[in-house]
């Protein structure tokens, strides 16, 4: 039972966060917005903004990246942005990561409550979707990519982590201690050294060793709890999109996005070195691309292939619903 002081409180916070949530519609109209939209920090406004002006090229929005919470502090992140849950109309909406919650199936995290999520764990996800990864490359260094298969090689990966991340799906809704996100995030990142370059073979030999340690880890799992249905695991997140060609679609974004970078960097700079070697384009043409090539983290922000994974159809279909179609 909630005492007094906690009752007023709780009304208090309400009141504060309500109040906030009116100003911020409020000033969404005095800037000729179509609403006022909080997320997570300054990095989801890139992204966000991206997606909405591609689904409604008329519209404009006011993002808000922080706000103060009830103690008066400056306050940004997801906690923040749920403060306002309440409050959130047509108006004024939250765009946030699903981390985990739309796989876990939390309650009232949708579209009919002014939620706006990224179906996959975070937004970086969007831009690891492996068929855009080749345009990377080739705005990059102006070449065609020869070199790596990005397709092969994140459906390869994907199918590797598939049963150990439908174990850590299970126990996160069951005993989340016996395997932590943390835990599992180890098992996101691959080695890559001068000696053992990561894209050697298309990664043959980094996938190799993920696969031994993955095995060693869902075998022992599988021995400590035979009475688990993991095939019934499977089935239900099928449903939701996952499969073992998709799982890291769904698995910590900044922990992809860091892998991505770096299979991208080395890509590039192996285009480059063989077009070298090759004298496939001339000195002079050499050093202008390396005069004029774009970073490889701001090309990464620009892939986005609307319409052509489950999770970017979702986030359409949302905004269809809350915004209508252009």
């Amino acid at each position: 039972m909630f005492g007094r002081r906690d009752n007023e409180t709780y009304f208090e916070r309400q009141s504060y966060y309500g109040a906030m949530a009116r100003r911020f519609a409020m000033d969404a109209k005095m800037f000729r917005c179509r609403a006022a939209i909080h997320v997570e920090n300054k990095d989801d406004i890139g992204f966000w903004s991206t997606v909405l002006k591609h689904f409604r090229p008329n519209d404009r929005f006011h993002f808000i990246a922080g706000s103060r919470n009830e103690h008066g502090r400056e306050t940004y992140g997801v906690t923040q942005c749920l403060k306002f849950f309440d409050f959130l109309s047509p108006g004024f909406f939250i765009c946030i990561d699903s981390d985990y919650r739309y796989l876990l199936g939390e309650r009232k995290m949708d579209v009919k409550h002014y939620v706006l999520q990224t179906y996959t764990y975070s937004f970086e996800n969007h831009h690891c979707f492996s068929a855009g990864l080749d345009d990377v490359c080739a705005r990059a260094t102006k070449m065609k990519n020869r070199i790596f298969d990005f397709l092969f090689f994140f459906r390869k990966y994907s199918n590797i982590l598939y049963e150990l991340f439908m174990w850590h799906l299970y126990f996160q809704r069951t005993l989340p201690s016996v395997f932590s996100q943390a835990e599992f995030d180890k098992y996101i990142g691959l080695p890559n050294s001068k000696n053992n370059p990561l894209i050697y073979r298309n990664g043959e030999r980094a996938l190799e060793g993920l696969r031994e340690r993955v095995t060693r880890k869902t075998n022992s799992f599988a021995r400590r709890f035979p009475e688990v249905n993991l095939e019934e695991v499977k089935a239900h997140y099928r449903e939701l999109g996952v499969t073992p060609d998709t799982v890291y679609l769904y698995i910590r974004g900044h922990n992809l996005y860091d892998l991505v970078s770096l299979l991208c960097k080395e890509v590039c700079k192996a285009m480059l070195r063989q077009a070298k070697r090759g004298q496939v384009v001339s000195r002079e043409r050499l050093r202008e691309v390396y005069r004029g090539r774009y970073s490889v983290d701001y090309l990464l922000r620009q892939n986005l292939k609307y319409g052509s994974y489950v999770p970017i159809c979702k986030i359409e279909a949302d905004v269809v619903k809350l915004l209508g179609r252009d």
